[in-house]
């Protein structure tokens, strides 16, 4: 590389001069470009870096943290107070054009700890158990003995009960049909009790007690096969299987349709979804099949009802179908199929968006990340911002639905407003492909349907509720992971559906599906299913023993 001392220079022609000067510049724009190159290479890569830590902090959340999603009130740079509050409503008095929100006012609650019992829980708590009085009592002989001038009886002590138990009880029942001729020769034969299923050893009692194991207490076919093996009756899982498929579509499936006719007539349905696995589904091996969950409540227009549906997908035709010609809200979480279905349905359903999940997603970093990352600052605003507004709305609760839809637009819009104010402002500042920016990009995506329950005072914040009933089911998947077959994973959803109605409407599940079966075995052959109100789990009619004492 040849260098150039001053004298050189100065006898260098002017043109050779210029055209050296140029060939700098050109290198040292070169030199630029490469340096910004592998800045906002650096840049990418440092942005990269800090997502994937934030996936693997959640990830490690997930899989060995705390579950709560509750703030802890020790903390004082992160609970909820009423000062934090002021500065979300001042906040929010200053984005939006209505002016300040009235603040409610602070109402101070003391929580006493006892460590006694209250008086009167253990009564509470075995309300429902059936009771039998004992008399301890001494002999005459033994009084004669001890009072030889006689005695008088005062009023006797009563006891705290003592709780008895008495295990599974099985046995075979063989009726002997009595035939009688006439001296006419005409024979006769005393009527024969109707089966379930013909041939089947199966009884309502029996078919009940698999139910109830299965359906409401997560128990596998299995262990209760084992647990029937135990008194004596060896029963595979398979007929038990084959069972809880036959009872479904021969009984309880009348039951279903008419509660899938008593849900559409609800002014709000809640909507869930949840992945399993069918093994005989068709398709190639692991691939997931989908149990749906649709659910009403009182207080808008038809008792409660929980129904489950299988399907094979997780498609847009399959809340079409068992929608189909519903009006009304559908609660439901982000997921997209939902949002679809309202564009088709041309305003006659109305899809309102679930606040827990946009503020789950800032509560897994906020306890994922560390108390100095940036990132976990701002989920934990973001948090606030939400606890906030269900703070708010929470103070009116009670109220009736235009009164409260006033309240919302009064005192709990500004605080909405203010949040997405908020976020649209982050976004610009936030990295999208981290989990902080996609819990911000989640909200924006969501505002349209996170709006909805401003406009009606009947929805609710969150789709808590259809969670709850999916967590059901999936207590029970968790047990029996996979279902064999379509029949199976269908006769799951109706069973599903009887077990979680009938609980909602304050029956005894065992004898609720016993009264069921054992009225509806002579009507199989009706023409007609009007049969069928006095069975549904809302009925008057239904009998005592069917109904729980608890509240």
């Amino acid at each position: 590389m040849n260098t150039w001392n001053q004298e050189q220079l100065n006898q260098l022609p002017k043109e050779m001069l210029v055209q050296l000067y140029l060939q700098m510049d050109s290198a040292l724009d070169t030199i630029m470009e490469q340096n910004r190159k592998i800045t906002e290479q650096n840049e990418r890569q440092a942005h990269q870096i800090e997502a994937l830590q934030e996936n693997l902090a959640v990830l490690v959340q997930n899989r060995f943290g705390r579950k709560t999603e509750k703030v802890k009130q020790t903390d004082g740079q992160y609970s909820l107070d009423f000062d934090t509050m002021t500065l979300v409503l001042n906040e929010a008095e200053q984005l939006t054009e209505n002016g300040p929100a009235a603040e409610p006012e602070a109402e101070t609650v003391i929580v006493r700890h006892s460590p006694h019992r209250s008086k009167g829980k253990m009564e509470r708590d075995l309300q429902s158990v059936p009771t039998m009085d004992q008399d301890c009592t001494l002999s005459e002989e033994v009084l004669t003995a001890l009072f030889p001038d006689g005695y008088t009886e005062l009023p006797a002590e009563k006891m705290r009960p003592l709780l008895e138990y008495t295990p599974a009880h099985m046995q075979q029942v063989i009726n002997h049909v009595h035939v009688y001729k006439g001296k006419d020769g005409t024979i006769v034969k005393a009527e024969r009790p109707q089966r379930l299923f013909k041939g089947s050893i199966a009884t309502p009692s029996l078919i009940s007690a698999v139910m109830n194991s299965k359906y409401i207490n997560a128990v596998p076919l299995n262990r209760c096969a084992q647990e029937f093996a135990g008194n004596g009756a060896v029963l595979s899982r398979e007929v038990l299987a084959t069972w809880m498929i036959r009872v479904s579509e021969r009984y309880f499936s009348l039951l279903y349709d008419r509660m899938h006719q008593k849900l559409l007539e609800s002014r709000l349905v809640h909507c869930d979804e949840t992945p399993f696995v069918v093994v005989q589904n068709g398709k190639s091996s692991g691939t997931k099949d989908y149990m749906w969950v649709y659910h009403t409540s009182p207080e808008h227009g038809s008792p409660p009802v929980y129904l489950y549906q299988y399907s094979p997908t997780r498609k847009t035709e399959n809340p079409r179908n068992f929608l189909k010609g519903y009006c009304g809200i559908l609660v439901t979480d982000g997921y997209q199929v939902y949002h679809a279905l309202e564009k088709e349905c041309g305003g006659d359903l109305k899809v309102a968006g679930c606040w827990a999940h946009a503020k789950r997603k800032y509560a897994e970093l906020r306890k994922s990340l560390k108390p100095d990352n940036p990132h976990r600052v701002l989920c934990v605003k973001g948090e606030k911002y939400i606890s906030a507004i269900y703070h708010v709305d929470n103070l009116y609760k009670d109220m009736d639905p235009e009164e409260r839809k006033k309240n919302r637009q009064d005192h709990v819009k500004p605080l909405v407003e203010a949040y997405f104010a908020w976020v649209k402002e982050q976004m610009p500042k936030t990295d999208p492909s981290s989990d902080t920016g996609r819990a911000l990009n989640y909200s924006l995506n969501q505002e349209p349907y996170l709006r909805t329950f401003l406009e009606n005072g009947e929805v609710p914040l969150d789709n808590n509720d259809a969670e709850r009933s999916i967590k059901k089911f999936c207590v029970g998947k968790k047990n029996w992971q996979i279902s064999a077959t379509k029949n199976g994973a269908e006769a799951s959803g109706i069973l599903y559906s009887i077990a979680e109605t009938a609980r909602a409407n304050g029956l005894r599940p065992y004898y609720y599906f016993k009264h069921v079966l054992e009225t509806m075995i002579p009507h199989m052959d009706d023409k007609t299913t009007d049969f069928l109100e006095e069975l549904m789990p809302w009925s008057e009619s239904l009998p005592e023993v069917c109904r729980s004492k608890e509240k």
